[in-house]
């Protein structure tokens, strides 16, 4: 890779690199006005398309010929200005001069000194229809600079993921290499490009074995190296959750962490060293710094454990029906509600049948899923465990191994309720019959020593159970009358302090707007009655919303 030395404290002369300097610094070069040639360039420059088009009437001008002192011609000046007019009106004055197509094909093809091509700085911009109209006047699409950067490079550079769905769908590998084994995610790491790494990232995973998360480029250093040095602790956090390797020593012998203590990214290093909290990545209520993967055995579990107080009404079985048949009534509700909940779609956004190409050209990028091919709804997320885009996702539940949401969230407190409900019941019956004392007829529970050790097991699992179930019943709740959402409750709490990581590590000094902080933290959280009815409504008025989406 060819990287700034003026950015990194990595890369500095001594290492004999040829400075790379982002492709918009290569666009501000001074023009002489001293021709109407040179003054139409300017023009091109400065983006002016109606001064730019009155010249270009007056004179059969050849574009081509065109240039400054970096081959830079109107078109490539165009491209970077973002403007489709105007690269329209210079693509269709020269059709019209050259009337010869593979002349025209020469001129959107030409390459500035450093060899970039049109096709390039539309990239960078992340322009499709720009792209589209090279594309069809002949662009050629694998040209490469003289770093050897294609257009999914410069569209990573740029935080373009237009550019780079554009360059998957006309044959651009996620695993091309620049002249120095860089590839279009270690770009996009380097410069901090969050964007570009949300698309790179899970399309590189769907297209193993060719994984380049943890390659090492020509100056020996991984995609979560640059990242680091970016100071980019989201950019980091992603890359660790799909696998990125913390250990790989690269440039200097250098891990990333040791990289992230040499810049003072107290936070970065932090992730890259400690663990996070077990229980946090347990509920994914918060991204955890690893994939956690969908896994029955917790369900298996958690059944596993009412199945135990279930059974364990033997113990109290006597000659009386009435106790029997209430004992199992409360936990055969419990069970009901237990299986609806793991069975139930918590509220999956339907996968389109549209591919994303056609997604992304109709709609924000940053509103479309890569991985389900869906365009997002307000409040739903991506759940990194059950692999889906959830509507009002609340959160994933590895009890019941399945996710909370807009669809089965009433679902989710009903079965709450009776499961407290009948763990409140089984705790009392359970300290009724140390009074009671032991009425089972069987020889097993003969022994008074048997008797009282399960009678404390029982109260001491009970009491615990309960105790977590209330806790987490009586945020559900909360919740549901401020009309928030689990993952966004937590979401606010550390919103905060991310803001304050993000500024500390990319160096800067301003201040943080409490004011601005303040209005985000109230956008969900109004409390009254009539979030509650939201709440019994939110899986319909979501389905709604989502049909309602057309391409």
């Amino acid at each position: 890779m060819q990287l700034s030395p003026s950015n990194s404290t990595i890369y500095t002369e001594d290492n004999n690199l040829i400075p790379s300097n982002p492709i918009g610094s290569h666009i501000q070069l001074p023009v002489d006005h001293s021709s109407p040639e040179m003054r139409l360039l300017c023009l091109a420059q400065q983006n002016d398309l109606e001064q730019f088009s009155n010249l270009l009437r007056s004179r059969p001008f050849d574009l081509s010929a065109i240039q400054n002192s970096k081959r830079f011609t109107a078109l490539h000046y165009a491209c970077f200005n973002n403007s489709y007019q105007m690269c329209e009106l210079i693509i269709n004055h020269q059709e019209r001069r050259e009337n010869n197509l593979q002349n025209m094909e020469n001129f959107i093809n030409s390459t500035t000194i450093d060899k970039y091509t049109s096709l390039h700085f539309a990239a960078f911009r992340g322009n499709i229809q720009i792209l589209t109209l090279l594309k069809l006047k002949g662009a050629n699409l694998q040209a490469t600079n003289k770093q050897g950067l294609n257009i999914m490079h410069i569209g990573a550079q740029g935080d373009q993921p237009n550019s780079i769905v554009f360059a998957l769908v006309n044959g651009i590998k996620l695993t091309d290499f620049d002249l120095n084994g860089g590839s279009a995610l270690h770009w996009a790491c380097y410069y901090g490009q969050e964007h570009s790494a949300n698309y790179l990232i899970p399309l590189i995973e769907s297209k193993k074995p060719y994984y380049p998360l943890n390659s090492l480029d020509s100056h020996q250093l991984t995609p979560l190296h640059l990242a680091v040095q970016s100071g980019n602790t989201k950019l980091v956090k992603k890359l660790l959750i799909y696998g990125a390797d913390k250990t790989i020593k690269g440039n200097s012998n250098k891990t990333p962490a040791d990289i992230a203590q040499e810049n003072d990214f107290k936070n970065i290093y932090n992730l890259l060293t400690k663990e996070r909290s077990f229980l946090i990545t347990y509920f994914n209520l918060k991204q955890g710094i690893k994939r956690v993967r969908k896994n029955a055995l917790e369900l298996m579990r958690f059944g596993g454990f009412m199945i135990f107080l279930l059974f364990s009404y033997w113990i109290y079985m006597v000659d009386d029906f009435i106790p029997i048949f209430t004992d199992y009534l409360f936990f055969g509700i419990t069970l009901l509600f237990f299986m609806l909940i793991v069975c139930s779609n918590p509220g999956y956004q339907i996968r389109r049948q549209e591919p994303l190409y056609t997604l992304i050209t109709t709609f924000d990028h940053q509103d479309i899923c890569p991985i389900c091919n869906v365009v997002k709804l307000p409040r739903s997320k991506h759940c990194d465990i059950c692999q889906r885009c959830v509507l009002m996702y609340d959160h994933h539940c590895p009890w019941i191994n399945n996710c909370v949401g807009a669809e089965n969230h009433l679902i989710f407190i009903t079965f709450l309720i009776s499961l407290e409900a009948s763990l409140i019941y089984a705790l009392f019956k359970t300290i009724m019959q140390c009074y009671i004392g032991n009425q089972n007829q069987m020889e097993f529970f003969n022994e008074p020593l048997t008797f009282w050790v399960i009678l404390i097991i029982n109260i001491l699992i009970e009491s615990i159970f309960i105790l977590g179930i209330t806790a987490l019943l009586i945020t559900q709740i909360s919740n549901i009358f401020l009309g928030q959402t689990t993952f966004e409750r937590f979401a606010i709490q550390n919103q905060a302090s991310t803001i304050k990581s993000v500024m500390s590590n990319s160096n800067k000094n301003s201040q943080i707007d409490d004011e601005l902080l303040s209005q985000k933290k109230d956008r969900f959280v109004q409390c009254s009655c009539k979030n509650v009815f939201n709440f019994l409504t939110n899986g319909a008025t979501q389905r709604k919303k989502e049909q309602a989406i057309r391409i």
